[in-house]
């Protein structure tokens, strides 16, 4: 065996198998300055020496006495799997080429005698083939390195997005019992307020409730968006609690159409004045306190007009007059809603927005294709139908119940209803949802 010295790294690792040593030489003057090159004449010594070293591309002669090339070849196979394989053959040795080419997996042959150019030549290719079979599982082992930190890194992500998720979730969680939290205790603050309107007014909570649901399906139909609609329900469920301050006198003969009544005029200031030193119900002072304003700037107490006056006491002002006209408490020349209807009517343009008193009197005539609506209805005998459910108990002048809230009507009953009106030349109103 003979290697030469100073070998350079950058050069790659050629062995040569010959057992004539004339051959080694020639082949070692004509490539030593391309490779490092190891040469050997005894196969077995070749095959020892590549255990323990690297080495990149092989060539084998194929006739030698102790070891074919064919043999070689495939021994160095398995110990250099990676390296690129050549045979110096001769023509006769064709059949021994074939299995030196099946058994041992070599990249090409050189027929001898040589021509150097050509030996460079097969040497330059094997080399180019083996830098770039090189250089792709240099990249597939980056690539399954990169593969293996990503999935890594995608575990990591996993259990960090899982750990947030679960956080975000219990934060979400903490968030939703704080603002339902907030909801309940609001509503019984609502619930409580209500109480106590209904405790100094002696209004029914019902009535309270209906004003409230009639006002937020108002805003809701000419297109408030949902944080208005319910703020408006807010200070319907309120609109009444100035009256908490006015005195029995003045509490007991609230009218509403003496624009001139002290009581009817004086308790939304009072109301506004309550709600706005609780700083939840402040933003509801404004809307509270102007619910008495008339569209034509004549109304109380700032005299605002038109859209000056907030949308929801323009809505207030027309829900609860109409209420007050059809059922109100303290006025003894109650009205048919076709009568009111038209009463009011006559005061558009002068007390009311006459586009919104218009989609009020819309929305009520269209309950039986309105279930999308939560409110209840203010309806006369002509327009119950078996099946609706009153809201409200209702009363015969005597003082007695013909029927009770959550009963279901049925025909009977509306024969009942209509045969009471005509013995008593009256009509009569009905709470229905």
């Amino acid at each position: 065996m003979s290697e030469p010295n100073g070998t350079s790294s950058n050069k790659l690792n050629l062995l040569l198998l010959d057992d004539e040593d004339n051959v080694l030489k020639a082949l070692w003057r004509l490539l030593r300055r391309e490779y490092n090159i190891a040469c050997f004449t005894q196969g077995r010594e070749a095959l020892d020496y590549m255990e323990d070293n690297e080495v990149h591309i092989i060539v084998s002669d194929m006739r030698m006495p102790q070891m074919s090339g064919s043999e070689f070849l495939e021994q160095a196979r398995v110990i250099r799997p990676s390296a690129y394989r050549l045979l110096l053959t001769g023509f006769s040795d064709i059949n021994s080429t074939i299995s030196a080419i099946n058994d041992g997996g070599i990249y090409s042959y050189i027929s001898k005698p040589w021509d150097n150019d050509n030996v460079r030549l097969s040497l330059k290719k094997a080399s180019e083939h083996y830098l770039l079979e090189l250089e792709k599982n240099q990249l597939m082992v980056s690539l399954a390195n990169a593969n293996d930190k990503l999935a890594s890194l995608n575990n990591d992500l996993e259990s960090k997005i899982k750990l947030r998720t679960h956080a975000l979730q219990a934060s979400k969680k903490k968030i939703s019992d704080s603002l339902s939290n907030q909801k309940a205790l609001l509503n019984n603050v609502l619930d409580m307020l209500s109480a106590t309107i209904e405790y100094r007014t002696d209004l029914s909570a019902s009535h309270i409730q209906r004003i409230a649901k009639q006002c937020r399906a108002l805003v809701t139909e000419v297109g408030l968006d949902k944080a208005g609609c319910n703020r408006i329900y807010f200070c319907a469920m309120l609109h009444e609690i100035g009256m908490v301050g006015l005195p029995d006198e003045l509490l007991a003969d609230i009218d509403i159409t003496n624009t001139n009544d002290k009581a009817t005029n004086r308790h939304p200031e009072i109301g506004a004045e309550i709600v706005g030193r609780v700083k939840r119900f402040a933003s509801l002072a404004e809307v509270i306190k102007h619910q008495n304003e008339n569209i034509n700037g004549t109304g109380l107490p700032d005299h605002l007009s038109g859209e000056n006056i907030p949308i929801g006491a323009r809505v207030i002002r027309i829900v609860k007059d109409f209420d007050f006209l059809i059922a109100g408490k303290s006025n003894d020349k109650k009205m048919p809603i076709f009568q009111a209807q038209s009463w009011m009517e006559e005061k558009a343009r002068i007390w009311y927005d006459q586009q919104l008193l218009k989609a009020f009197f819309t929305m009520l005539t269209e309950r039986n294709n309105r279930e999308d609506l939560d409110m209840e209805y203010s309806i006369g005998t002509e327009s119950l139908k078996q099946g609706d459910v009153l809201t409200e108990d209702l009363v015969l002048k005597n003082g007695n119940t013909m029927v009770k809230a959550g009963q279901a009507i049925n025909e009977s009953m509306i024969d009942k209803i209509k045969q009471y009106e005509s013995a008593h030349n009256i009509k009569m109103t009905l709470f229905t949802s």
